[in-house]
């Protein structure tokens, strides 16, 4: 996707999905959806006519998906799409808005919640994230003064993290910009669609963690 999108407008395409025409070019009657043609994540969008000039992700008009897609499928397509799509949003508002990337953020608030620290290995697995990318971040946040890495005191082989007070005054700090944010981000979503969606979310993670060899 090369074309840039407003801010405004992803978050427009988010809810609304991908029939959103410009003000500029929309008609007093906008036309009516009907032969679906797909984006570069075989994504289901609208006809081509009603796609945003600003947004050129559409492949050929009427392309199918491969046979032996049910309904489900097809549920499951354009979820994890969306889930994909939301998480990169999230990703850079976050990072223009606020100046913390989503896991960098994600990390000092699960680190304020525990005075003490958390083992490194109870860290990645909270945040759902691989070692390694856990430890870039976390070297990222100590060459700032943020966190630091100790021995355990049970098992000197083990280390915890824990926030400095620099880093404790950080995510004090980031926690009420992120309010707002929030409160953006969810606007026209009442408490109970929240709630669904929040366990609705922790349910497709359960389901994510489970797969392997002996998942059927």
């Amino acid at each position: 996707m090369r074309s840039a999108i407003s801010p405004r407008l992803a978050m427009s395409i988010l809810r609304n999905g991908m029939s959103i025409l410009p003000s500029s070019r929309a008609s007093a009657a906008p036309k009516a959806m009907d032969k679906p043609i797909l984006c570069q994540y075989h994504y289901t969008v609208g006809e081509k006519r009603a796609m945003p000039t600003a947004i050129k992700i559409a492949t050929r008009a009427g392309r199918d998906l491969p046979a032996g897609n049910s309904s489900r499928d097809h549920l499951n397509n354009k979820l994890f799409f969306r889930l994909f799509q939301a998480a990169n949003i999230y990703e850079t508002q976050a990072m223009r808005e606020l100046g913390f990337s989503a896991v960098t953020g994600a990390t000092l608030g699960a680190l304020y919640r525990d005075p003490e620290g958390m083992l490194f290995a109870e860290l990645y697995a909270y945040l759902g994230v691989s070692r390694q990318n856990l430890d870039a971040v976390l070297k990222g946040l100590e060459k700032k003064g943020l966190v630091e890495r100790i021995e355990a005191e049970d098992d000197r082989r083990k280390r915890m993290v824990r926030l400095t007070q620099d880093g404790i005054e950080a995510w004090k700090d980031l926690h009420q910009r992120s309010l707002e944010f929030f409160r953006q981000g969810t606007k026209g979503v009442s408490a109970t669609e929240m709630t669904d969606c929040i366990e609705t979310l922790a349910r497709i993670a359960r389901g994510l963690r489970a797969i392997g060899p002996d998942r059927n």
